[in-house]
């Protein structure tokens, strides 16, 4: 089933009922892990100089759920986006943000670094990379690791064969899918299957295409749904796999300017 986005702007325009419902699901970021990834953002700037640094709550199910800000002097709402995003900005210096849900299922938390004047299907894999790194440093999701992700000496010709690319990229963190759905990634008796970033399209994706100049590559779909972490049909996701997205985030065949184009699926009628 195909869950649109537009229910996160229901959920939005509902959430002030959430204050007087009982909540029974309720995850929290202290202020260390946003302190440490504006420190990781402002560190690798370089890879998105134009972007300012957001963050986005995904809840793992629809359900109304409100962000609060919660510190010294106490505990006060903060204003969400339509698309369930905040600033860093507006963020009180020493405080930490919860995420208060009427339903359990639990959230993903991701940064959200885009460069101004792109269109809505693109999106610049510098900006992807930023975000990996800042998740990864900055302990955004329980079971990152801060070595992962970095930019280092990327490989070249990483996408010549999936499989060996697969391999050798750093692309983990998937302790942000154990924490919420205890997804299970069985160990296969022939090969180590690796873990990868995971990101979150604003759409459910039908393709992906890298372009930059004259080069132009659609990426095979073990790239999306999740394929390269399991092929279990009875895995657990956090997330509706339709959303779910890596990418070659190593690849020196891909400057940091490189487009990344999503076609999304039909909408149902």
């Amino acid at each position: 089933m195909i869950w649109p986005l537009p229910w996160l702007a229901f959920l939005l325009s509902a959430a002030s009922c959430a204050d007087t419902q009982p909540a029974s699901d309720i995850a929290a970021r202290p202020a260390a892990v946003f302190a440490k990834t504006r420190q990781a953002f402002e560190r690798n700037q370089q890879l998105a100089p134009q972007a300012a640094l957001r963050y986005r709550v995904f809840p793992a199910r629809p359900a109304t759920f409100s962000l609060w800000q919660t510190g010294p002097a106490g505990k006060t709402r903060l204003p969400q986006s339509a698309d369930a995003g905040f600033s860093a900005a507006t963020l009180l210096d020493g405080y930490g943000v919860q995420a208060v849900s009427e339903r359990s299922g639990g959230f993903a938390w991701r940064p959200d670094i885009r460069t101004p004047g792109l269109p809505d299907n693109a999106r610049r894999l510098g900006d992807l990379r930023l975000e990996c790194l800042v998740d990864a440093q900055g302990g955004l999701n329980p079971g990152g690791e801060a070595g992962l992700c970095e930019p280092g000496e990327r490989k070249a010709a990483c996408l010549d064969e999936v499989a060996s690319c697969l391999r050798q990229a750093s692309l983990v963190l998937l302790g942000q899918v154990e924490q919420m759905g205890q997804l299970q990634v069985e160990a296969g008796p022939y090969q180590n299957r690796p873990r990868h970033y995971l990101f979150i399209a604003d759409q459910p994706l039908f393709s992906i295409t890298l372009e930059y100049g004259d080069q132009k590559l659609v990426l095979p779909a073990i790239w999306q749904y999740g394929s390269a972490i399991t092929t279990s049909p009875y895995a657990t996701w956090p997330y509706p796999r339709e959303y779910l997205y890596s990418l070659p985030l190593e690849s020196a065949d891909w400057p940091d300017d490189t487009r990344v184009i999503f076609e999304t699926m039909a909408k149902q009628p």
